[in-house]
């Protein structure tokens, strides 16, 4: 089949449909990206043009069994485990020490949200983080969810079976302590895999009823427009507890962008790093001042 590449007029309709399903802003320098990715989908599906293509996701039936695939295509999802280690440096020590010295009354719980979890690396990493991080872990509730757009990327995450570009940076013992290794896979093992849920949720809406301690919202706020990123910022913001952190990608635009760091309800405490005021917090003002 011999297809031709995307018009501008065509492009203008599929990026409205990508930016009305799930706030992704796609400059019409996409393009051309997203002409190749879509034509295996037409391929896959014997259609003939673009056009026909865009009808069927505007049918109902037809968007239901295509957006996975759609979404998909219109999204990166290339993560890894313990991608960027300073950041899970922050996570097992500061994270972690601030959690010990505050909870020290009552059910000692951490909830955590990787939102835009993709394939679930991220997710995953956390639950080793505080496995290995939080001193007597049996005796802490922990619950972290992972939540993307895609049902594609969720389900891979779901299996937690991962190949060896996806593992490449994690220290020997570690992988070997939590994963299963057979045939060049790489299988999480189930006492991480309880710590983790993985639910549909586009990040446009708020999250449902929410109270999180830590939110990680990383390499995702580059793909919306800034009036996206604003809601999505005070999605995250609204879902974090009094004194919770948000850990950002690394490029971070809410220090960048006056409009987003006057829609941010977190305080900057180091690169990558807020944390949400009004609460007791075991940093000191010295401490913060000494990492910037």
């Amino acid at each position: 089949m011999n297809l031709i590449k995307l018009t501008d007029r065509e492009f203008e309709k599929m990026a409205a449909l990508v930016y009305d399903r799930t706030g992704i802003h796609l400059p019409v320098e996409k393009l051309g990206l997203l002409s190749n990715r879509l034509r295996k989908r037409l391929k896959a599906l014997d259609l003939e043009s673009f056009s026909a293509y865009h009808d069927l996701l505007l049918d109902k039936k037809g968007c239901e069994e295509e957006l996975p695939n759609f979404l998909s295509a219109v999204t990166t999802n290339e993560t890894y485990f313990f991608r960027n280690e300073q950041l899970w440096k922050f996570v097992g020590t500061d994270f972690v020490k601030n959690l010990v010295e505050t909870r020290t009354k009552g059910t000692k719980t951490v909830r955590v949200w990787s939102a835009a979890s993709s394939s679930g690396e991220e997710a995953y990493t956390c639950a080793i983080v505080l496995r290995e991080n939080l001193p007597s872990f049996s005796s802490w509730n922990v619950s972290i969810i992972g939540s993307d757009i895609s049902s594609r990327v969720l389900d891979k995450a779901k299996g937690g079976v991962y190949d060896a570009y996806a593992v490449s940076r994690m220290p020997p013992e570690v992988l070997k302590k939590w994963f299963k290794i057979a045939d060049g896979s790489h299988t999480v093992r189930d006492e991480l895999k309880k710590m983790v849920r993985f639910q549909t949720h586009n990040l446009r809406d708020p999250f449902p009823n929410a109270r999180f301690d830590l939110v990680f919202l990383r390499n995702v706020l580059m793909y919306f427009d800034l009036e996206m990123k604003k809601r999505v910022i005070k999605h995250v913001g609204d879902a974090l507890v009094p004194g919770g952190h948000l850990i950002v990608g690394d490029v971070d635009p809410i220090r960048t962008i006056p409009e987003l760091s006057a829609a941010n309800q977190c305080e900057y405490q180091r690169p990558g790093v807020y944390r949400k005021p009004g609460a007791k917090s075991a940093f000191t003002g010295n401490q913060r001042m000494a990492t910037k």
